[in-house]
């Protein structure tokens, strides 16, 4: 088992450029019951806030009872969570590779399951990803990506049966209309259009070179369009402009400060750090957009202070960071810190 990171020097780190800028409110955290990064008497800048594996952990013990996919009435419980994607006023898409595809409600305080009203079978779901009140999800099983409506019915496909076939995430770039789908089998991200043209690919070949990619995991787009992939066994992250064309790397192999040794998800905050998941450190690292390592958070643990084999990372538009947490059968949140 590899040693996990100690978090001396993370404050340090942490307080570079605009990061600092917007975090470590001494109030704000001094109102943290919970674990936070990094350990006093360092400013704290992320807080974990609740963890969910359950219809009751969500709604607040409502305790409602629904149809799983399976057609079985059971209380709905995270048993395998895959992928975490936030969508709008409360909402978290969460899939569940023996479960299914779940909606938690924040706001109306309930929990519903995806596929009721589809007419086309969502089994073994991997990624998910929401923009412009449609539901995309990637299908193992079918090796296509399902739409679905605001209200979960079920709208179209894109692709033919198993032209995905290593489908593990899919994202959605709203202000360009279109999707990325991560295909760890053929080593690609393609981008589609919502509608279902394909756009362009990046990668295409197993290799090593600038642009090549070896089982990619997952990918984030920011702002400006430039699209973040998760090249899992050459240990890297690789940075693309919109239109696909390769423009830095960072990262490497190992047990020490920014590197990695089994990265899976990949976010950013509305800062433009960017954060990558390890399932083998069992934490989540986060840099600024040079790469720079400034902290990382978790370790191994069925405790609030860490993970067992994370594999998704979401990060809503006001900084609330959603983690599956796989072997512990739940999503972990934190939030980053705000003077505000």
């Amino acid at each position: 088992m590899i040693k996990l990171f100690r978090i001396i020097a993370a404050a340090t780190l942490f307080g570079i450029a605009v990061l600092a800028a917007g975090c470590g409110s001494t109030q704000e955290a001094a109102k943290i019951t919970g674990p936070i990064w990094p350990s006093p008497p360092d400013t704290a800048r992320v807080a974990y806030v609740r963890t969910f594996s359950s219809e009751d952990d969500f709604a607040g013990g409502l305790g409602s009872v629904v149809n799983a996919l399976s057609g079985e009435k059971n209380r709905i419980r995270l048993t395998r969570p895959f992928d975490v994607c936030v969508a709008d006023e409360g909402r978290i898409y969460v899939t569940d590779v023996s479960r299914g595809i779940f909606m938690f409600d924040a706001r109306n305080r309930k929990v519903e399951v995806l596929g009721e009203k589809s007419s086309v079978d969502l089994k073994n779901p991997r990624g998910v990803a929401y923009g412009h009140k449609k539901v995309f999800i990637s299908l193992a099983s079918a090796g296509q990506i399902a739409v679905l409506d605001d209200e979960g019915r079920f709208l179209r496909m894109i692709g033919r049966p198993s032209q995905f076939p290593g489908a593990i995430d899919v994202v959605c770039d709203t202000a360009r209309n279109r999707i990325l789908i991560v295909d760890n089998k053929i080593h690609s991200v393609l981008a589609y259009s919502e509608g279902g043209d394909s756009l362009f690919a990046i990668g295409g070949r197993r290799g090593v070179e600038d642009g090549d990619l070896n089982y990619p995991q997952s990918a984030a787009v920011d702002a400006s369009g430039n699209i973040y992939v998760v090249d899992a066994f050459n240990y890297r992250i690789q940075v693309f402009d919109p239109e696909g064309k390769f423009l830095r790397k960072f990262g490497g192999q190992g047990d020490v400060f920014g590197t990695f040794m089994r990265p899976k998800g990949i976010a950013l905050d509305s800062h433009g750090n960017i954060y990558v998941l390890d399932a083998l450190h069992q934490n989540y690292q986060i840099f600024n957009n040079q790469g720079e390592l400034l902290m990382f958070v978790g370790k191994y643990s069925r405790g609030n202070d860490g993970f067992e084999n994370p594999i998704s990372i979401a990060i809503g538009g006001d900084d609330m960071i959603y983690v599956t947490d796989q072997l512990n059968s739940r999503v972990q949140v934190f939030r980053l810190l705000n003077a505000n």
